[in-house]
């Protein structure tokens, strides 16, 4: 009883880590997103381009910050699925409940890595066309095209939310071991399990029949002082 209390205490603090373990992935990936749609309303236009002679001057703007804090985000939010998964069910031998559950949960995990990568490559394109440089290039001067960051950031939230189904499909179901091993421990064949706490064992409604005790001689059968043990008196005609 002892072993499978402890082993369901230790089930529902897994099932609380990862709880808390794709809240944070998420929040992650959520905010990865958010940076990349404000990137995406602060980028260089071709009217804030500066031109002056034959140069291009890139002035500074958020939009640099933004799309590399949400490249570094958006991959710290991939790497921690990944551990958190077993590098996407894939690295170590893990007890999943079914067969099916591990198939979708690789799947799941290398569509968003498929999803991370592009969404990073275009965080970190755009975040290169934002920097503040100059460019011999006038007075043609190129600059980024539009939906580049947004489209890096319906990428990372597309990422996040197929990382997050991996972890938990990939999730080991550690409550339903624990009662799986408890079970048989106490209803064994040919054992009894101890009444509960606090019951009492009732006695039966109808006393047992008792052992008939033997049957005393009456009296007139008792030998007498006159007529000893073994002798009677002749009968009279």
């Amino acid at each position: 009883m002892l072993g499978a209390e402890k082993r369901l205490k230790m089930a529902i603090k897994m099932d609380k880590t990862m709880i808390i373990v794709c809240s944070v992935i998420g929040s992650l990936g959520v905010l990865s997103a958010i940076l990349g749609f404000s990137a995406e309303g602060t980028k260089l236009t071709p009217y804030t381009i500066l031109v002056y002679g034959d140069e291009c001057i890139y002035p500074q703007n958020p939009a640099l910050g933004l799309g590399v804090c949400a490249a570094i985000f958006l991959l710290v939010a991939q790497v921690t699925f990944s551990a958190v998964g077993g590098c996407c069910g894939c690295c170590k031998s893990r007890s999943i409940p079914s067969e099916t559950k591990r198939i979708v949960g690789i799947v799941c995990a290398v569509f968003s890595w498929i999803a991370a990568v592009i969404a990073w490559a275009l965080l970190i394109e755009g975040a290169s066309w934002n920097a503040n440089v100059v460019r011999e290039t006038a007075p043609f001067c190129p600059y980024l095209k539009d939906g580049i960051f947004a489209g890096a950031g319906v990428l990372a939230l597309a990422a996040t939310a197929l990382g997050v189904t991996s972890s938990i499909m990939l999730q080991r179901q550690p409550v339903a071991a624990a009662a799986a091993v408890g079970t048989p421990n106490s209803k064994r064949t040919g054992e009894q399990s101890p009444p509960p706490a606090g019951v009492a064992l009732g006695q039966p409604m109808f006393p047992q029949p008792s052992k008939p005790e033997p049957e005393l001689p009456s009296v007139a059968d008792r030998p007498t002082a006159a007529h000893p043990q073994g002798y009677r008196e002749a009968p009279q005609n």
